[in-house]
């Protein structure tokens, strides 16, 4: 029985600022160039992380880590798009990945958790672990 090959069309890249989020970022750029696909990078402030996000004010414009990302997609053709959400962050990536038509999620083996020690890869553990969606990890 031959395997069908799924067409990737939209892949999902969540960022951070991470080294390892900038490795997946130029990972899913790649694919995108490969498949003809376009890209969302998403950026999802964990809910503790309101009053650090006041303090910087987050919200009025996009940290420069997803304004890089732009640059560089646009640079390799690659269609852009990016989303800043709040909440839990592997729940997000999910809840957006699940209600979109997103066909790759491309994230870091590990991130800039604020308690980077506790969590050490958890938001790509859950992510990895409860996508119906396909998950490449990148280390």
């Amino acid at each position: 029985m031959e395997m069908e090959r799924q067409r990737i069309r939209e892949i999902l890249v969540p960022l951070d600022g991470s080294k390892n989020s900038q490795r997946s970022l130029e990972t899913a750029i790649h694919l995108a160039q490969e498949h003809e696909a376009s890209l969302t990078a998403i950026y999802v402030i964990h809910s503790f992380s309101k009053s650090v996000r006041q303090k910087k004010n987050l919200g009025d414009s996009p940290p420069q880590f997803l304004i890089q990302a732009k640059k560089l997609a646009e640079k390799n053709g690659i269609p852009f798009h990016s989303r800043i959400l709040e909440g839990d962050p592997g729940h997000s990536i999910l809840e957006y990945a699940n209600t979109r038509s997103i066909d790759l999620i491309v994230i870091g083996a590990r991130g800039l958790g604020t308690f980077k020690k506790i969590f050490l890869g958890s938001v790509s553990n859950y992510v990895l672990h409860k996508s119906k969606v396909a998950v490449m990890l990148v280390k």
